[in-house]
C-alpha cells in the first residue's frame, strides 16, 4: 500500500504568529501605499493569490496583479524578513511524522498549500523540512485549493516515480476537507489552527486529531483510512 499524504503548511505543519499576513500588509503598503490592517481579510485555507485579488480590489486595483512578479517579489522579500525575526515553531509530531515517510514505509511526503512556492520554502527553512517535501502543489501554480492539491499529487507522482493507492490530505481548516472531497481524496485534520476539533468534525474529514504528536496514532489513523486517489 503506498499513501500520499499532502500536507498544508500554515496551522498544520508550522505554527505560526502571522508573518504571511504581516509580510502582505507591509507589500501592499510598499507598492500601493495601502494604509489598511486588513484585519477583516479571510486567510485561512486560502491560496495567497485569491488573497492579493481580494486585497487589490479593496483598493481598486487590477485582479490580475495578483500574478505580477513585482507583487511576488516584494511579498516574499517581507515574508524573508518577518520570518528571520519570528519564525514560528513546528507543530507537535511533525518532524516524528516526517521521518516515517519513505518508500520503504509506503509513505510518502509533499505539499499541498496555498502559500507561494517561495513562500513556502522560507516558512519551512528554518524548521529544517523543506527536505523531506520534495514537491508540491502551490498557490503560485493557481488560486484554487482544489486544482492546487491534484497539482501536487501529479508532482509527487512524478518525482516519486509511482503511483498512490491512497491519498490523504492532512490540513487544520474546512477548505482542507473540501478540497479533499472534491478530488475524491482522504482527509486527516489536525485542531492545532485556527478551529477546534469540533468545528473540524463537522467539514466531512475522515479523521479529527487534537495535533500529530501521538506519531504511531497518527500512523494507525492513516492506516484505517479508505483507499482514495
Amino acid at each position: 500500500m503506498k499513501t500520499l499524504l499532502l500536507f498544508d503548511l500554515d496551522g498544520t505543519l508550522v505554527l505560526g504568529d502571522g508573518a504571511g499576513r504581516r509580510a502582505v500588509v507591509r507589500a501592499f503598503a510598499l507598492l500601493y501605499g495601502a494604509a489598511d490592517d486588513w484585519e477583516s481579510l479571510d486567510t485561512a485555507g486560502r491560496t495567497d493569490t485569491a488573497i492579493f485579488e481580494d486585497m487589490l480590489r479593496r483598493i481598486g486595483r487590477e485582479p490580475a496583479e495578483a500574478w505580477s512578479s513585482r507583487l511576488w517579489d516584494t511579498y516574499v522579500d517581507c515574508l524573508i524578513d518577518e520570518v528571520r525575526q519570528r519564525p514560528g515553531r513546528l507543530a507537535p509530531g511533525v518532524r516524528e511524522l516526517l521521518a516515517r515517510c519513505s518508500p520503504e514505509s509506503g509513505l510518502y511526503a509533499a505539499l499541498g498549500t496555498g502559500n507561494l512556492e517561495r513562500g513556502a520554502r522560507v516558512k519551512l527553512a528554518p524548521h529544517a523540512i523543506n527536505d523531506p517535501l520534495p514537491v508540491g502543489g502551490f498557490g503560485s501554480d493557481t488560486m484554487d485549493r482544489a486544482e492546487l492539491v491534484r497539482v501536487g499529487v501529479e508532482r509527487a507522482r512524478g518525482y516519486y516515480r509511482t503511483d498512490f493507492d491512497r491519498i490523504v490530505v492532512v490540513g487544520d481548516t474546512p477548505r482542507d476537507a473540501e478540497c479533499a472531497l472534491v478530488n475524491g481524496y482522504a482527509c486527516v485534520l489536525v485542531a492545532t489552527g485556527p478551529y477546534d476539533a469540533s468545528s473540524l468534525a463537522r467539514c466531512g474529514a475522515d479523521a479529527v486529531l487534537a495535533d500529530l504528536s501521538n506519531t504511531e496514532a497518527v500512523l494507525e489513523t492513516i492506516d484505517k483510512l479508505p483507499r482514495r486517489g
